[in-house]
Parts: structure tokens; sequence; C-alpha cells
């Protein structure tokens, strides 16, 4: 399989920590590595080869950080501009050998249980060498309202579901009909380029002429990027394709979005310790110091996350992760220097 590494994510739930210059998945919090990382050693036990789909302002980090894990020669198609997943999909489709099975990822996800992973993968394989579109769902753990849901009957994908609100989060949770859409995809590249010629016939054309202008130049210009039209992959395709297949999962999984996620993670799979915090009167298991640029006190105080960067400092509550979202556009409006 070749690894298709999608790149983009801005990471704005972990402002300040993520930012425009180096965004969640560049981070180097775990053990020293980053997601980006984690995700490309972690799938070469079914990939040889990877392709990044990347922020342009970007790629030279995401060279560096790919090599320094190991890959060999990583091909880099950096957008001048993003046009979601549909277009990076299209675009890694393009320039891959027809034949060639995609495995197709986020940068940013971490997965708790690598066994239960390769499982999903080889099954997802299977079904791809079938000429289906394979999408990976995972066994929800709680009424989450902040992703998508797939409602399947064994491998076969019922209908797609988009962010629920609670009542209806709830329901599907208790139903046991449904997983969440992880995002993590599994395709021939012709058999995907085919669905996308059907449904997004567009994204296809115009795709077509930017992938043609990288494997000519090594580049893409922002003119043939900008007439791509915006889409996800969800949405132009799997949404509406008879060829799309679902393998459940329950592997142990996170999207890494939010600071509860963030600190969970790295106290449960990481041990993440900061020297520089200082706990008087507070339970250093439900708080985290995040940041080694100064000493910070936390005096009688619980369930909070400090963030502590050169630009900004963050001191959020535990439970008002989502909130993170509100403060970044009002950094964007206000003081986007300090994105």
């Amino acid at each position: 399989m070749h690894h298709i590494l999608l790149c983009g994510g801005a990471g704005t739930r972990l402002w300040p920590l993520s930012n425009r210059r180096t965004p969640k998945q560049l981070l180097p919090l775990f053990n020293g590595r980053s997601l980006l990382q984690i995700t490309w050693l972690r799938n070469t036990f079914a990939c040889t080869e990877v392709t990044a789909i990347v922020n342009e302002e970007q790629s030279a980090d995401i060279i560096t950080q790919l090599t320094g894990a190991g890959a060999s020669g990583p091909a880099i198609l950096a957008e001048p501009v993003g046009r979601n997943t549909a277009a990076a999909i299209a675009l890694a489709a393009f320039v891959a050998d027809p034949d060639e099975i995609l495995l197709i990822t986020p940068a940013d996800h971490l997965i708790g249980t690598p066994e239960r992973y390769e499982e999903t993968i080889k099954a997802a394989y299977t079904l791809a060498a079938q000429n289906n579109l394979v999408t990976i769902g995972l066994q929800p753990a709680y009424p989450e309202t902040g992703y998508g849901y797939i409602q399947y009957k064994g491998n076969d994908v019922v209908r797609f579901v988009e962010k629920p609100d609670a009542a209806n989060a709830e329901k599907m949770l208790q139903s046991g009909d449904y997983l969440w859409n992880s995002g993590i995809f599994c395709a021939r590249a012709a058999v995907m380029l085919e669905e996308l010629e059907q449904y997004a016939p567009d994204i296809y054309a115009t795709a077509a002429v930017a992938a043609k202008e990288w494997l000519d130049t090594g580049r893409l210009s922002l003119e043939n990027m900008q007439a791509i039209p915006s889409n996800s992959i969800d949405y132009a395709v799997m949404e509406k394709s008879s060829r799309v297949k679902v393998v459940p999962s329950d592997m142990d999984w996170s999207d890494v979005g939010s600071y509860e996620a963030l600190t969970q993670a790295l106290a449960q799979h990481y041990q993440y310790s900061n020297e520089q915090a200082v706990y008087i009167n507070s339970n250093p298991d439900t708080s985290m110091v995040i940041g080694k640029e100064k000493l910070v006190a936390l005096v009688g105080v619980e369930n909070v996350v400090v963030v502590d960067t050169p630009g900004a400092i963050l001191v959020m509550q535990k439970g008002k992760g989502q909130d993170v979202k509100q403060l970044h556009q009002w950094v964007k409006e206000n003081r986007p220097e300090l994105l």
C-alpha cells in the first residue's frame, strides 16, 4: 500500500500551542515525536512509500520530520492554498500508480492500540482490493456531537449522518447501529478517481490539471489550486457512491482535537510530566501544565490546563475545550500576529 498523509489540519482548538506555522501535527510532544511522525511510523507495517499533501508554508518542516522518522524520499504535494480533502485525495490518486491501493490518513490522530489498528487496516485492504472505497468506522465511546457518524450493517454503509445534536447522538449511541467517522480511507487509486469523475466531475477535471502540473514541474500553482472546488471527500464522493464499505473497529483512537484529549493522551500513553510545574494544594492528576519556558505554579485549583508559550498563556478549565475555537476567532480578529 501507499500511504497518503493529509497534513492540512490547522489545530485551532489547540491554540496557542498549535499555530499557523507549527500546527498540532508538527509539535514534538509525544516522547520527542510529533503526531505526523507517529502516524507515518504506525503505518510502516503496511506501507513503504508515503505521499504527503501539505500546506506550502510547512513543506520544509514536514520533509525534515518524515525523513527524520525514517521515510525514504517522501513525495510532497505542497498546496499554496488548501481546497479540502476531496482535492487533496484527488491529487494523490492522480499522481499514484492507478492500480496502487492507497491508505489515506490524517496526520494528527493517535492510536493507543496498535495491534487493533493493524487488524483494521488489513481488513480495509482486503475490501479495497475488491475495488471498494473503504472507510474506517469507530465504535463510539460516548455521545459525541463533534463527529460525523456512519450507520452500518456488517461492512455495508446504510447512510452517513452529519454531526448530530446531543439528543440524537445519545440515540445513535444506544442503538448500536452507528460508528464514528474516522476520516481514514483505503482504496485503489483508479477506483477513487472513477468515483470522483462520476460524483464530483469538477473536482476531478481541475485536480487532473493541477496533478499534471506537479508531475511535470514538481509544483502546484496558486491558479490551478484555486480552480479546484473546495469540498470534503465525504460530501463529494463517500455519501454518494454505491461502492463504499466500512470496517468497524474498537481501536483506541483520538483526533487530539481538544486540550482535554491532548492531556489525556499525554498522561495515559506518554507519561508526560513538566518539571517546571509546581502544584500546591492542587492535584497534578486532574490538571496539567504544558510548556517549559518558565515556572508555573498551580495553587488551590483543580481540573485546569495551563499552556505556556512565548506569545500567549492559556488557562482553561477542563470541559471548556471546545470554547478555544471561539478564542481562536477572537485572536484572529484582534491579535492576528499571535496566530
